[in-house]
């Protein structure tokens, strides 16, 4: 099925900025503006900090933007039922575009896709696997399952996932890796002038969430500024409101920054996209429990930092097996590869130039619209 001069539904959660939106709007821009097809983005959660979501929209030019009521929510009696009917008006409005390809971002928003794309009309949709993720565990989710034509996961990791959560059969599964989003006519060589332009830096792009380790990150770093003095870290990421737990775990990050006196040497920035800081960073870390294949390493490889990170599945897809960068969610793996960064410039540069040319002959937005469309046409 070629995607070109298509209508084209791309369904996410919420409009928030993390990893997958970046990659939904870099492929809804790309489609769009390059493949001549008419793209309309749905959201059924309102929330906060949605100005870097609607600054990347600007930056791809896409408008067709609208919300939703939630179709997954329901209260009281016969939830299922009214759950059902919520997906049934949804399918009809979703008819006026006339849609041809209905492309979620998620699990819950597959479970909309699955069961209302016959609905709509649309020709095509899939189950979209992006990593760590939820599973509501019901007579819904189930239901769905069986009625999505096909699933796609972005790592090993989530092909595993989806045979052991769904139970799905594996000639189901397709594996398709992430493009990068990256604009390599426009990356910056040389860092940035800021006020840290003197000392390395250190930094972790990641919305302070329950399955980042952003932690384990300032507790390295308190070790290694003791004997590193031209060093600083940058943390940049959002914390979620409505989460209690993200917020406790980012007071305690603020706390022990605060007890340990590390305000001069550690920033955190909200509210801000990757782009504005990546120039700015020397060495790119990333820190999980487990991840799908992440956006922010090929940023920071497309970028031509050297990565410190975990040995996730989708990390060993764009890094190599062999990578000599790969941690332990400990202090003490975490600080030893760091420092044999900080303490070599010309390794720094090297596995930086290593992970520049590896992701750009790698991972083009061409070669994942071309592979998506072998997918689609099974």
């Amino acid at each position: 099925m070629m995607i070109s001069e298509k209508n084209i539904i791309i369904l996410l959660k919420s409009f928030t900025l993390g990893g997958a939106e970046k990659q939904a709007l870099f492929l809804a821009g790309y489609l769009q503006n390059n493949r001549n097809c008419n793209v309309h983005i749905y959201s059924y959660i309102a929330s906060s900090g949605i100005e870097l979501f609607h600054q990347e929209c600007k930056k791809h030019k896409l408008q067709n933007l609208y919300i939703i009521k939630n179709p997954l929510s329901a209260s009281g009696k016969l939830k299922y039922i009214k759950r059902r009917v919520k997906l049934l008006l949804f399918g009809l409005k979703l008819r006026k575009h006339k849609p041809d390809i209905i492309i979620p971002y998620l699990n819950p928003p597959s479970i909309i896709a699955s069961l209302c794309y016959k609905i709509a009309g649309a020709k095509k949709t899939f189950w979209h696997h992006r990593g760590v993720d939820y599973y509501r565990n019901d007579a819904l989710e189930k239901r769905a399952a069986k009625k999505t034509p096909l699933f796609i996961a972005n790592s090993g990791y989530g092909v595993l996932e989806l045979e052991k959560k769904l139970k799905i059969n594996s000639n189901k599964i397709h594996l398709l890796a992430n493009f990068t989003t990256v604009d390599f006519e426009v990356v910056k060589k040389e860092k940035e002038e800021t006020n840290l332009e003197n000392k390395i830096v250190i930094g972790m792009i990641a919305h302070f969430r329950n399955e980042k380790r952003q932690d384990i990150l300032v507790k390295a770093f308190k070790k290694l500024v003791e004997i590193n003095k031209n060093i600083s870290l940058l943390l940049v990421g959002n914390v979620n409101k409505n989460s209690k737990k993200e917020q406790e775990n980012f007071k305690e990050i603020q706390d022990y920054i605060n007890e340990h006196e590390l305000n001069q040497n550690i920033r955190i920035l909200h509210d801000t996209n990757g782009d504005e800081v990546l120039p700015s960073i020397d060495i790119g870390v990333l820190l999980s429990l487990n991840e799908g294949m992440p956006n922010v390493i090929m940023e920071y490889m497309g970028y031509g930092l050297p990565v410190v990170t975990n040995k996730h599945s989708g990390c060993v897809a764009l890094l190599g097996n062999d990578y000599k960068y790969f941690v332990e969610n400990t202090i003490e793996s975490v600080a030893i590869k760091l420092n044999e960064l900080i303490s070599d410039t010309t390794e720094r540069k090297r596995i930086g130039i290593q992970n520049f040319e590896q992701i750009k002959s790698d991972y083009s937005i061409e070669k994942y619209i071309i592979n998506l469309e072998t997918i689609l046409a099974l």
